[in-house]
């Protein structure tokens, strides 16, 4: 994922799939309901936001079947990166952030909020200072109270 800032729809598309698979219309209607409402995705701003994340590598297609003659894709979140940073950086020099470290950062909130340590007021902040983080400590700010997690292991 670039440094771009990160839009409210596709938080809360990434916050639907951190449920589980979902296809389109489930997303949609999961975004309803964790908006409370506010926020309604249309076809076009949601298949934008899709295309963008897996682009980003942040999801990807779970599966394809054919319901009523149509197909339907579900897409489901990608497990966080093994190279992910250290939750709490070893002493030395404040060193400058890669994008890689910014989307590992990203990942790890996502599965903290996803687990019920963050709650999504604390989540949108966190992501707003992971993602315009320059140096080391800006970044290790947005994970200094949560536990270290662990790589997921292969299941292949």
């Amino acid at each position: 994922m670039t440094s771009r800032a990160l839009q409210e729809a596709t938080l809360l598309v990434l916050t639907a799939l951190s449920r589980g698979s979902q296809h389109g219309a489930g997303i949609i209607t999961d975004v309803r309901e964790i908006s409370g409402g506010r926020v309604r995705l249309r076809a076009g701003t949601l298949y934008t936001a899709l295309d963008r994340l897996t682009a980003d590598g942040l999801i990807g297609v779970d599966r394809e079947e054919v319901v009523a003659s149509r197909p339907r894709r579900y897409y489901r979140l990608l497990p966080a990166q093994a190279a992910a940073p250290r939750q709490h950086p070893a002493p030395g020099p404040d060193l400058r952030i890669s994008d890689a470290d910014r989307e590992a950062t990203v990942a790890a909130l996502g599965e903290h909020f996803t687990q019920g340590r963050l709650t999504l007021e604390e989540l949108l902040a966190r992501l707003d200072t992971a993602f315009t983080a320059t140096r080391r400590s800006e970044i290790a700010q947005t994970t200094r109270d949560l536990p270290y997690l662990c790589p997921p292991r292969d299941s292949m």
